[in-house]
């Protein structure tokens, strides 16, 4: 029965066989039920496997209906309701349902903070993610089990704790799993640096085959030289760490160097230092984000008495030459 249902379904009869086909479920209930339940089932596999190729559809459709006990199939087809959703909640109540068989497709999508923006998502968790400037994370969930971040420069996430749910932020070949969680992640190749305050809950720190760091307590944070793997733990100043969040920049002892490189992820800029000398200029200070670059240009000159240029370029962004 299965087999000619099958081709009922995939279209592999001629016109004369469907139209008898139907003719003879006009007058047998139980086979009309059956072909009905049949169909939805077909349906919702579909669905479930969207993006598999038709000769995959059918091969996942027969080794779950290989494990249906013919009793079963019966009860099945007698209690299915009107619906493909319906049918797939009888399915998981009766527990028939083959691991991993219904999991639905992975869902992607690309967030991201253009130069002088702070960007905000929602996710169906809950969970809440900001990105500081310059930065991109490639979000992955696949249903209601795990949710991948995969980040790009700085974010900090508010993951609500979910037992059943597992979250994962991705930096280069490290990755944090989330425990219900308040942190701050800092990921800059082009430094060798990933830093990670914990202001909240726990995050277990490692590699895909090695856990690198594990009962962190809040109010603390590590930084990771990625060149030496030498890991370094310190206080986390929530104030500092997330004055990016509240629109500031917040120097503290800070070089030139370091205040030049986060105004370059802000503002569309380049630095140039003719002396390294100035480079090693320390300044301290808090400056609202919403500040002009020629206005901080002119503090940062009163400061230090430092000299400085500033060369337009046609595609709308500028050269700052420290002399």
């Amino acid at each position: 029965m299965e087999e000619q249902f099958l081709h009922i379904i995939r279209n592999k009869i001629t016109g004369k066989e469907r139209a008898t086909f139907f003719a003879e479920l006009q007058h047998d209930a139980e086979k009309k039920k059956a072909f009905m339940a049949f169909e939805k089932l077909w349906v919702a596999n579909n669905m479930v496997h969207r993006e598999t190729s038709s000769a995959e559809k059918l091969k996942s459709f027969k080794a779950f209906w290989k494990t249906i006990h013919p009793e079963k199939r019966i009860r099945l087809w007698q209690s299915i309701a009107a619906t493909a959703a319906a049918l797939l909640v009888a399915l998981l109540a009766s527990s028939i349902l083959i691991p991993g068989l219904w999991q639905p497709a992975p869902e992607t999508m690309v967030f991201s903070a253009p130069k002088g923006n702070i960007s905000q998502v929602t996710l169906a968790d809950g969970s809440n993610i900001w990105l500081n400037s310059s930065s991109k994370a490639t979000i992955t969930t696949y249903g209601t089990k795990k949710v991948e971040v995969d980040l790009e420069g700085e974010a900090y996430f508010d993951v609500p704790h979910n037992e059943t749910r597992e979250f994962w932020v991705q930096t280069g070949h490290y990755r944090l799993l989330d425990l219900g969680t308040r942190f701050n992640v800092k990921y800059n190749p082009e430094d060798h640096l990933l830093s990670t305050a914990l202001f909240e809950g726990a995050i277990e720190f490692s590699t895909h085959n090695k856990v690198i760091l594990d009962g962190l307590k809040p109010g603390t944070m590590f930084s990771l030289d990625l060149s030496t793997k030498k890991l370094s733990l310190a206080k986390a100043d929530a104030d500092f760490i997330t004055a990016w969040k509240q629109g500031k920049f917040v120097f503290v002892n800070k070089t030139l160097e370091q205040i030049a490189k986060e105004l370059e992820e802000w503002y569309d800029v380049k630095f140039v230092f003719a002396d390294d000398k100035v480079k090693k200029e320390l300044f301290s200070g808090v400056i609202k984000r919403r500040t002009s670059l020629e206005h901080i240009l002119k503090v940062l000159k009163i400061s230090a008495n430092l000299s400085y240029t500033i060369q337009d370029l046609e595609d709308g962004s500028c050269i700052v030459n420290f002399n």
